[in-house]
């Protein structure tokens, strides 16, 4: 995250049964939000986990109330049991899914109180985290380089995992 400068994020995970997604991690907030939920399809955190697709918002208008009753709520989930983590006035907001070929894990969602805080690259970036993301949530390790078939120097064969060397 300091690597992209990303200030504000939290990490959400999908409840399919419910048609939520709930906040497992956060950073950069006063309160960290933890277990608050949004549903599938409201604010900018919802539609990007609904449409399985990315959504960066560059400069959000000085009428947040117009861009959140447009986009629907995205600092209050279901219940409203647990305050979403969210800044006031966020200049820019960059929400990316979490998928694998099953579908929906969860959600990426970062913000700034700057407009224009996030480019092509950060969007790229976060798709390629989401990308690992998902391969390690569902357990599959990310792809590693096909073992060699013989060892460089010595022609013998290269070891293999789970396997005795003699």
């Amino acid at each position: 995250a300091e690597e992209l400068g990303l200030e504000h994020f939290a990490v959400l995970l999908s409840d399919h049964a419910e048609r939520t997604l709930y906040t497992v991690a956060s950073h950069g907030y006063e309160n960290s939000g933890i277990g608050a939920e949004v549903a599938l399809g409201d604010g900018v955190i919802g539609v990007a986990g609904r449409e399985r697709t990315p959504i960066r918002i560059t400069h959000m208008t000085g009428d947040v109330a117009y861009v959140r009753s447009a986009l629907g709520p995205d600092t209050q989930g279901p219940g409203d049991a647990i305050p979403m983590p969210g800044l006031e006035r966020p200049g820019s907001q960059l929400a990316v899914p979490i998928e694998d070929e099953a579908g929906l894990i969860g959600v990426i969602f970062t913000e700034s109180p700057r407009d224009m805080a996030f480019t092509y690259d950060h969007e790229d970036a976060l798709v390629t985290v989401a990308s690992l993301a998902g391969r390690l949530l569902r357990g599959q390790a990310p792809a590693k380089e096909p073992a060699r078939s013989a060892d460089a120097e010595s022609g013998r064969p290269a070891p293999q995992p789970g396997k005795p060397l003699a």
